[in-house]
């Protein structure tokens, strides 16, 4: 079982034995200060970090982030404030400040921590030149000083309000510290979203102040810690059945397979065995999903999954996943062609879609619903809803769909139709599917109407997809702040709704 690891650590910048932390659960009085700000105005969610980019952790967490904001569109405004480890070392804070100050502090920002250390000035203007800044007015502004005062705001807010490491954040004044799983902080957003719902009502002249105005005054809390990132083995959990054409078996199967996987994971290529015997021994019974998960240390696979989603478009994705395996550990550009054209695709279409990255965004939402879910490593099993981590061989794989089969051979004795099955289990499940709400099948009885959020993701997936049709249908049923964070989406993907 190959595992996401995800350092959950702060960059200390106090030695202090005694300090006190901060309270998971509360909400903090918490200071925008005067830095770089960016995000809707009016966005529910306000997202104050402290940070530095010598920080390893702070690095760390940069893809945990972008994941966030792409399973959040137009709903984050983030604050970026600095608690610089070496307090006499502040060059790349101000760099940044002074790239915002023309309109350039994320590119620069994202080049500043791929440095990974302390920057130079040499390199902080090298990183200036190649955004195109106007170089005059940003030497000017390094050698003034002219964002030093700012910075040290930021450390003097970080030490009044108790911050005693990085990275530190605070979504509307709820503590989030060092670099955690995506579930810790989609739990906060959620439970925030609604709070900022219920405070919008009064219609406050600032929400950010309506919500944490009454908040702690600072850290008051001995060794708090978030609640573990764990998928329950016995508790069902809502999951989807993914992109279009990775699934094998009938949309009416009894037991319904979702595996997470990624293509350089050995442990993916031991669970093939046990997949395709369930498959032989109890044929359209089960059906089998595959989803992608592809780990941040396997270089290779992110290509390998939108390589695949591309055979999948043409619809080959399983003779494409099949060829991919026989020739495991092979997953260079000039690999995935080899596959590609043994597997039958046409070769101009699918180099063409490799050479836009078409799925990139497709594929990093699955990512970001999987952990979102709690999902933290891979091979990652759902069945029916239920969770199984880690390979299991051919015999343990088939003793558990054995149970699953016998429980959904009594709903039907019960008189439940044979196609219910799995939207009967989803519907009492546990979490969302945030990758694409609309792959969760409904019950052929009863239509639920999606929600506005739900909806509004599944109008985003399409468009992640290049689904034209599929976005202007779904988008029909929506309007105000929902349609707004899907054109949002849309419109980045060259799809305007109507």
């Amino acid at each position: 079982m190959r595992w996401l690891v995800l350092a959950v650590a702060l960059c200390a910048t106090s030695a202090r034995a005694d300090k006190l932390s901060f309270d998971p659960k509360s909400v903090y009085k918490v200071p925008r200060g005067d830095g770089y700000a960016d995000g809707p105005a009016d966005a529910p969610i306000t997202i104050v970090v402290w940070s530095d980019y010598a920080c390893g952790y702070c690095n760390r967490v940069q893809a945990t982030l972008d994941q966030l904001n792409r399973l959040y569109p137009g709903q984050l405004r983030w604050v970026h404030r600095t608690l610089p480890l070496d307090e006499d070392y502040t060059l790349a804070a101000e760099a940044s400040l002074a790239a915002g100050a023309q309109g350039k502090f994320r590119p620069m920002h994202s080049r500043l921590f791929a440095l990974r250390g302390r920057v130079t000035r040499a390199e902080a203007e090298l990183v200036a030149r190649e955004l195109g800044l106007d170089m005059i007015q940003f030497r000017a502004d390094l050698d003034a000083g002219s964002y030093r005062g700012a910075v040290r705001g930021d450390t003097a807010d970080a030490e009044k309000l108790g911050v005693t490491g990085t990275p530190a954040f605070f979504i509307n004044g709820r503590p989030v510290h060092g670099n955690q799983p995506l579930k810790v902080f989609v739990d906060v957003v959620d439970q925030e979203l609604a709070r900022a719902h219920k405070a919008s009502t009064a219609k406050p002249a600032d929400l950010y102040e309506a919500l944490v105005g009454k908040g702690k005054a600072a850290a008051d809390t001995d060794g708090a810690e978030h609640d573990e990132v764990k998928l329950d083995p016995g508790t069902a959990y809502r999951v989807g059945v993914g992109l279009p054409g990775h699934q094998l078996g009938p949309d009416d199967a009894l037991v319904t397979i979702v595996e997470f996987s990624d293509f350089q994971c050995p442990y993916c290529e031991r669970q093939i065995a046990g997949l395709k015997h369930v498959r032989q021994k109890f044929g359209d019974q089960v059906r089998i999903v595959y989803r992608h998960f592809p780990l941040a240390n396997h270089r290779d696979a992110q290509l390998a999954a939108e390589a695949s989603v591309a055979a999948a478009d043409q619809g080959k994705f399983w003779a494409f996943h099949d060829e991919l395996w026989r020739r495991s550990g092979n997953l260079t550009r000039a690999d995935l062609e080899s596959i590609a054209q043994t597997a039958g695709l046409d070769m101009v279409k699918f180099r063409s879609v490799l050479d836009e990255r078409r799925y990139y965004d497709a594929v990093v939402a699955e990512t970001a619903a999987a952990q979102a879910l709690g999902v933290t490593a891979t091979p990652t099993l759902f069945i029916n809803g239920q969770p199984v981590v880690g390979s299991r061989d051919s015999a343990a794989l088939e003793r558990i769909v054995e149970g699953h089969l016998g429980n959904a051979k009594s709903a039907i004795a019960k008189g439940l139709p044979k196609s219910d099955i799995y939207a009967l289990v989803m519907a009492g499940a546990e979490g969302s599917d945030r990758a694409d709400p609309s792959s969760v099948p409904d019950s052929t009885a009863v239509k639920i109407e999606m929600r506005a959020d739900d909806r509004a993701r599944s109008v985003e997936a399409a468009c992640r997809r290049r689904d034209r049709a599929r976005a202007t249908k779904l988008a029909g049923g929506l309007e105000g702040a929902a349609k707004k964070r899907a054109a949002y989406v849309c419109t980045g993907e060259g799809i305007d709704l109507p």
